[in-house]
């Protein structure tokens, strides 16, 4: 734990994804000192035709980065965490695709300790 889900409009390099899990990965672990190993990274690629914005699919658009990053915390983070996670996962999407900032959007998900299951084991059991 943390989890990311980054979504990305079709048409992104292998190299681009590459950049997205490794910079993320360590937006994350700056933020709120997550282990390496323990984080996740996956990406979701959407069909231009499956992304809108303001009612019109973005397929008539030049510029398609657009990420929308989706993130799983156990909960407990403090404000100021919460802020370095939306920035630095912000950086990292800017840097690794090349996305305005302005464009960017990230979501924090606060899962209960009761609610993550880690080796068969709740979160809170284990003492995170």
């Amino acid at each position: 734990m943390p989890f990311a889900q980054v979504h990305l409009v079709e048409g992104h390099s292998a190299e681009q994804k590459r950049a997205v899990i490794t910079k993320v990965t360590q937006a994350l672990q700056d933020a709120v000192g997550a282990p390496r190993p323990n984080i996740r990274v996956w990406i979701h690629e959407l069909p231009k035709c499956d992304f809108g914005i303001g009612g019109e699919s973005v397929e008539a658009l030049e510029d398609t980065a657009l990420p929308f990053a989706q993130l799983f915390l156990i909960e407990g983070r403090s404000e100021e965490q919460k802020r370095a996670v939306i920035e630095n996962v912000t950086q990292a999407l800017e840097e690794a695709v090349g996305a305005a900032r302005q464009v960017i959007r990230v979501w924090i998900q606060e899962v209960p300790k009761t609610n993550w299951g880690i080796a068969g084991k709740t979160a809170k059991d284990l003492g995170r």
